[in-house]
C-alpha cells in the first residue's frame, strides 16, 4: 500500500537508507552487548558492585538478545526474506514493559538507556523490515 503512494526510485532510496541505519544498530548492539557483558559503564550504569548477580543477569540477557538479533540479520541477510524482521522489531518494542518489570520485582534500577536501546532497534528492525517488503525484497540494486 505505502509503494502506490511512492515512486520506485523513491521508495529504493528510502531502503538504502533504512538498510543502512539497520546495519548500524546492529553493529551498535554488538558493540553495546561486549562493552556491557566486559563490565564497561560505558553505555550502561555499572550496578554489579551494588547488586551483584542480578545486575550482571541484565548484561547476560543483552548477550543473549544480541545473538538473537544477529542470527535474524544473517537469517534475513543470507535468504533475503525479510519478513522475519517485523515480528523481531515488535519483540524489541514489547520488551521494554519487561526489562521494567524485572528492575521492579528485584528491586533494582533499570538504567533508561535500556529503554531507548529497545526502541531504536525494535524502529529499526520495524522500518527495515516493511520497507523491504514493500520494495519486493530489493535492497542492494539502487541505481
Amino acid at each position: 500500500m505505502i509503494a502506490k503512494f511512492l515512486n520506485h526510485k523513491t521508495l529504493q532510496w528510502l531502503s538504502l537508507l533504512s538498510a543502512l541505519n539497520f546495519n548500524v544498530a546492529v553493529i551498535f548492539l554488538l558493540v553495546v552487548s561486549l562493552f556491557s557483558a566486559a563490565g564497561s559503564s560505558l553505555f550502561f550504569e555499572n550496578n554489579s558492585e551494588l547488586y551483584g548477580p542480578l545486575a550482571s543477569n541484565l548484561r547476560l540477557m543483552l548477550v543473549y538478545l544480541t545473538l538473537s538479533q544477529f542470527s535474524a540479520y544473517c537469517f534475513c541477510s543470507y535468504s533475503r526474506n525479510y519478513r522475519l524482521l517485523i515480528p523481531v522489531g515488535l519483540f524489541w518494542l514489547l520488551l521494554m514493559g519487561p526489562i521494567e518489570f524485572y528492575g521492579r520485582v528485584n528491586q533494582i534500577p533499570i538504567d533508561e538507556d535500556y529503554g531507548r536501546l529497545f526502541l531504536y532497534l525494535g524502529l529499526s528492525n520495524l522500518v527495515y523490515g516493511g520497507l523491504m517488503l514493500a520494495n519486493g525484497y530489493q535492497c542492494r540494486d539502487v541505481d
